[in-house]
């Protein structure tokens, strides 16, 4: 049974993988617009955006109700016997503190493997798009101070269900034998406590499988400190956000790759300039291919 893997280096961001068999990316991209990629350039840092505000307010939803269909799906799943009824009642009991399920205080910031990927400039389609390559090595020795992770997206309910099932039988291998827990002991309210924390982990970790093309990796960061929190307003809200600056003089980018829009040539001209000023190599800057046009 395939089971998420974690690696991690001295000092380095953690990688959590959805198989043993993922390799970890030589490259991320970050979709953003000429604002963010001023921002993400001048102050040598990422913003990541709570993930209750993030642009698709249904995302989180979608990994709480991927999770408790797994759950159900396990339920089906499992055998008949004194063993398979101590997890079918841990499971039953999980899946209905679900139901009061609070929202993890994930902070996040989207990156795909690919760089040129016509649904994202679709989605910057008002404003000039860009994205932004990272090398991962790079990346991960640059933003390990509030113990970020780097998460693998699972898409779709089945690839959710068997990571999921897997991550139950790593973590928690005693529980199909646990015969107390069915007696009902003082160890019930512990195990569906670490269980939820389990589960907070791996809700942002779900996406719909619609959007597997984007092949996804977050990097992720759970409860910082209150006073490491900044706010922005956006319409009628003020939306939370965490700063992580990089502990390098400059960021690890191999790329910066032009969404298509109406004025490319002058866009990558001005692009060029901007980072040579800001001491980064001007070749890095390249356009799109995609034939789209907003």
């Amino acid at each position: 049974m395939a089971i998420s893997r974690k690696t991690k280096t001295s000092a380095d961001v953690t990688v959590k993988k959805t198989s043993p068999n993922t390799k970890t990316p030589t490259h991320l991209t970050h979709y953003t617009d000429l604002a963010g990629l001023k921002g993400i350039i001048e102050n040598n840092e990422l913003w990541l955006s709570h993930a209750a505000f993030l642009n698709d307010p249904q995302e989180l939803e979608h990994g709480v109700d991927q999770t408790k269909k797994v759950l159900n799906n396990l339920l089906d799943d499992e055998a008949v016997g004194v063993t398979a009824k101590a997890r079918q009642k841990l499971i039953k009991d999980i899946a209905a503190d679900m139901e009061e399920f609070e929202r993890p205080a994930a902070y996040i910031a989207c990156f795909c493997q690919r760089s040129d990927i016509l649904s994202q400039w679709r989605g910057y389609a008002s404003r000039q798009g860009v994205s932004i390559t990272f090398k991962v090595p790079g990346l991960r020795s640059c933003f390990s101070d509030l113990d970020a992770e780097l998460l693998q997206v699972a898409y779709g309910i089945n690839e959710a269900k068997r990571h999921l099932k897997s991550v139950i039988a790593e973590k928690f291998p005693d529980i199909v034998d646990d015969i107390d827990y069915l007696l009902g002991t003082e160890k019930n309210d512990e195990i569906r406590r670490k269980f939820k924390d389990l589960l907070a982990t791996l809700v942002p970790r779900f996406e719909h499988f619609g959007f597997r093309e984007e092949q996804e990796w977050r990097l992720v960061i759970r409860n910082p400190p209150t006073d490491k929190l900044k706010f922005r307003p956006r319409g009628q809200l003020m939306l939370p956000y965490l700063e992580l600056k990089s502990k390098k003089m400059k960021l690890p980018i191999s790329a910066v790759r032009i969404g298509p829009g109406v004025n490319d040539d002058a866009v990558e001209k001005s692009v060029k300039f901007f980072l040579e000023t800001r001491g980064y190599d001007p070749d890095l800057v390249m356009p799109s291919s995609t034939p789209y046009r907003t």
